[in-house]
């Protein structure tokens, strides 16, 4: 095995929609060698049942936002029917700096969150104003959505009426497309990224193929989820981005 300094290797789900990443931005302009695969790709579902519910905004509370890919599912079903000017004025949460961007760009709902972090975070953030709320909250999510908020919120006596609007599933080409960029299983990356459990599990046996001791190598994880994915294998992390954002892997690349 050959590692190769000064290069970061991102191992991303699937963008939900094309154009320059700010994370290979901000590497490139710092002088590292950048290169992507995609670890996990998204598929939509149940975005009429999402739509009747958002006809219905006098029922709820609000929405909460735990991924970008909800925003997109709630901006798909405006499709089907529009009602999303009626929601601005509910409190909408979000779930860290990417979604509320999510939010803001797709929808231009300017929600609470862009700083929580994480989802245990959040579920504070809303408990604080808990006697505002007596209708349950709208919360589309992902196939593989972990109950923290869930938990946290009803055990205050705050319902969440979920929806599921997306699947993950492992990217069929992850082989290929890893292949490429380790010259064919040959060589890997200085630093190593995950940006979530799932893209970590998904990818974890292909890097293996390539270092037999997987310790050796420098992983990083976006988020303590992601590193206790990695820590729960057994494995070691390099470094921890306390936030999801460019500036904060590349502080903790360089530090």
């Amino acid at each position: 095995m050959m590692i190769r300094p000064k290069s970061v290797l991102l191992m991303k789900s699937q963008d939900s929609e094309d154009g320059p990443d700010k994370y290979e931005d901000i590497l490139r302009a710092n002088a590292f060698e950048v290169n992507r695969v995609k670890t996990l790709v998204f598929n939509f579902k149940n975005l009429q049942k999402l739509a009747e519910k958002l006809a219905n905004r006098d029922e709820y509370s609000g929405v909460i936002f735990s991924s970008p890919r909800c925003v997109q599912a709630v901006q798909l079903s405006s499709e089907i029917s529009n009602h999303l000017e009626q929601w601005k004025v509910k409190d909408n949460f979000v779930v860290g700096e990417t979604t509320y961007k999510a939010a803001l760009d797709k929808l231009t709902w300017n929600c609470t969150g862009g700083s929580a972090g994480n989802a245990k975070n959040l579920a504070n953030d809303i408990l604080k104003n808990k006697l505002k709320y007596s209708k349950p909250f709208l919360f589309p999510h992902g196939n593989l959505k972990s109950d923290t908020l869930n938990l946290e919120l009803e055990k205050e006596g705050l319902q969440l009426d979920g929806v599921e609007v997306y699947e993950t599933t492992p990217n069929p080409n992850i082989e290929t497309d890893f292949a490429n960029v380790t010259s064919q299983f040959h060589s890997i990356p200085e630093y190593i990224v995950f940006f979530s459990p799932s893209g970590f599990n998904s990818s974890i046996d292909l890097i293996g193929r390539v270092a037999t001791d997987l310790n050796k190598l420098k992983f990083i994880a976006l988020g303590p989820v992601t590193e206790l994915a990695i820590c729960d294998k057994n494995m070691l992390v390099y470094g921890t981005a306390k936030k999801p954002n460019p500036e904060e892997l590349l502080k903790v690349i360089l530090s």
